[in-house]
């Protein structure tokens, strides 16, 4: 099967002319596989003729290899097809186009002929972009093709530097934590402990009065959200009978991938589980440079065409919003998602996202799916962070989204419109809750985050010293991010507005005070037994038992909020373990500290969470969770039809 191109020769070169060239994308290009029973390519091309899509939406099959497929283009563009690793672009040429550029439009500038300049791209429909990009560089162009994969190599291996230092200031000065470094945070903190350590000598009870105060207004407060997010009812889904209105987008996923050798099979293994258009799919495995342990594993990996391998430089800096700052440049998609090593999202997640985005306005910049834990009962531990996750994404997310609220969005199953990501900078390579930062970025800017029920299974962390480790990342990750938005709160406070301002502060500051705070709150419980507790005798009677008055209140609080996350997750057996996690919060404690420290003295440390320590003992388990896909398979995907009918719509199509 082939297809016709309308176009025109000008000087030699292929011109596409009319609607069909703005239409015109690299992978609607013929398919040519005899893996494909008779039957099923009936059905295709009469479902093709009908909907006006790819084969490749309606057939489970590989596309052809890159270079036939370069072939079939030159064929069509009249286009000359060369090869950049046997014939390298002029090394001369290397500092005219930004790399950045060069990727995002899929061309090189390859030599000079005369006054000629000779652009290999892989993509003819890229012509005019292109010359409308260079301009005046050159009093002629001429094109030629040259292989995506051959492009995209030159880019990585002789501008890596350029682009991993672009990596690392994506994000706008004023609204980056990277000022945060080096010497300063230091300084900074020293002069504050001295503060602290001088008053607490010279006043210790008027010390101790403003910290009773600072915290009495963080559990009032929390408490408030909290309650206001407990009355407020789960969003409304699209209806799944609603079909897709426009083409399925190209979604790339990054998958962020550091020490994971041990997990990187079943990872592959999970992502392939994934129902959606092979062609409309880009999932990219991205490693550091100094990873040997991954790096070798996955080039010991087969993996399907629509999968490839992303390595991001060495750099001083090592982070996960770096490193996906670096590989969005070799991205493609409309959509960009994020996954963790360890996850196993159902199959049906990306068409789910696709229809939300699809409905959504202009102003939705993203949708972040839910979380979920698969190894819930390893333990007690593992059992209560099920529990605050189930609070967290049953809760909380949809009655901030409800009350278009800032979003602290996930790390993972989180997918962007990538147009509205590349305008705020992409993320903020210096904060170790890039996420968290991303999401007030956003409602700063005005988009809005929408919740979706499209579950995303992950491993618990089971173990105290790792989950203390976890959750001390995050900790400093919210300090950072406070720091950063609150550098103008005046202007923080326009952008937001007053309830978005106070939510901000909430969230960021609220938490880590919740947990900072509990070596001071915590023997309140003993003062409900009628324990006399001496120390806080300079603080006043009234003060001191509406401190208590809240802390009971906040506890009992959480323990509704977990209640009502056990019944809108189905977990009755957890309704047991919930009186217990009045001893889980306390552990946040370590963590707290551990993020104060590092605050001030290795900000930009990202402690790293190991992944796949269980995951095997639960497979049975994972299996079951992710058997089912849902109903939005079915609704985007076209209705069977008999082979008879196929071969009547494919020679009624060919009558017309």
């Amino acid at each position: 099967m082939s297809v016709s191109l309308p176009k025109k020769m000008i000087n030699g070169q292929a011109s596409f002319q009319g609607p069909d060239r703005q239409n015109l994308q690299f992978q609607d290009f013929p398919l040519h596989d005899d893996t494909a029973a008779p039957v099923d390519m009936f059905k295709a091309l009469a479902l093709q003729s009908h909907h006006g899509r790819p084969l490749s939406d309606f057939l489970k099959i590989r596309t052809v290899d890159e270079a036939t497929l370069l072939n079939t283009v030159a064929e069509e563009s009249a286009l000359p097809v060369i090869c950049l690793h046997s014939n390298p672009p002029s090394p001369l040429l290397r500092g005219i186009v930004d790399p950045v550029v060069g990727i995002k439009h899929r061309f090189v500038c390859w030599k000079f002929a005369g006054k000629t300049l000779i652009i290999a791209l892989s993509d003819p429909a890229q012509i005019d972009a292109v010359q409308n990009l260079l301009g005046d560089t050159a009093p002629n162009y001429r094109f030629v093709l040259a292989q995506n994969t051959a492009i995209l190599g030159h880019y990585a291996t002789h501008h890596r530097h350029d682009l991993s230092r672009a990596a690392n200031r994506r994000v706008p000065a004023g609204m980056s934590a990277r000022s945060w470094s080096g010497l300063r945070p230091r300084f900074i903190g020293a002069a504050l402990l001295s503060s602290f350590a001088a008053l607490a000598t010279i006043a210790p009870q008027t010390l101790l009065l403003v910290l009773a105060l600072w915290i009495f207004g963080a559990l009032i407060a929390n408490g408030l959200l909290k309650g206001v997010m407990m009355m407020t009812r789960m969003p409304l889904q699209p209806s799944p009978t609603v079909p897709i209105r426009n083409r399925l987008p190209k979604i790339s996923i990054l998958l962020p991938l550091l020490r994971e050798e041990d997990i990187v099979d079943r990872l592959i293994e999970r992502m392939s589980a994934l129902v959606y258009p092979k062609d409309r799919l880009e999932i990219c495995l991205v490693f550091e440079e100094n990873d040997t342990a991954t790096k070798n594993h996955l080039a010991a990996c087969r993996l399907p065409y629509w999968m490839r391998k992303i390595e991001v430089p060495i750099d001083t800096l090592q982070t996960k919003p770096r490193a996906m700052n670096y590989a969005l440049d070799f991205c493609n998609g409309d959509v960009i998602g994020i996954y963790d090593a360890e996850d196993a999202p159902e199959p049906d997640q990306l068409h789910k996202v696709a229809r939300l985005l699809d409905q959504a306005d202009e102003t939705v910049a993203c949708v972040q799916c839910q979380l979920d834990y698969y190894n819930c009962t390893t333990n007690w531990i593992s059992r209560c962070f099920t529990l605050e996750y189930a609070i967290l994404f049953r809760v909380m997310l949809p009655g901030l989204q409800r009350w278009n609220l800032p979003v602290p969005l996930g790390g993972t199953s989180v997918f962007f419109k990538r147009d509205i990501l590349e305008k705020l900078g992409r993320w903020d390579a210096h904060n170790v809750t890039e996420d968290a930062d991303l999401g007030i970025r956003l409602y700063r800017s005005g988009y809005r985050c929408l919740w979706s029920d499209a579950t995303t299974y992950e491993e618990a962390n089971f173990r105290i010293l790792p989950w203390v480790r976890q959750r001390s990342r995050w900790l400093k990750g919210f300090l950072q991010t406070w720091i950063t938005h609150m550098r103008h709160p005046i202007e923080l406070l326009r952008q937001t507005g007053l309830a978005g301002f106070l939510v901000f502060q909430i969230q960021m500051i609220g938490t880590f005070t919740s947990f900072v705070a509990v070596p001071l709150v915590l023997p309140m419980w003993l003062y409900t037994f009628g324990v006399p507790l001496p120390v806080y005798d300079a603080v006043p009677k009234g003060l001191f038992l509406s401190l208590v008055a809240a802390f009971i209140a906040t506890e009992l609080l959480l323990l509704c909020l977990g209640a009502l996350a056990v019944r809108r997750r189905n977990s009755p057996s957890l309704y047991l373990r919930l009186p217990t996690m009045l001893l889980y919060w306390p552990l946040g404690a370590f963590a707290a500290y551990k993020a104060l420290w590092e605050l001030f003295v290795h900000p930009n440390y990202w402690d790293k969470t190991s992944h796949g320590i269980n995951d095997i003992e639960y497979q049975e388990e994972i299996n079951r969770l992710t058997a089912q896909p849902g109903s939005a398979i079915l609704q985007d995907s076209p209705a069977p039809i008999s082979p008879a009918s196929a071969f009547s719509r494919v020679s009624n199509a060919k009558d017309r």
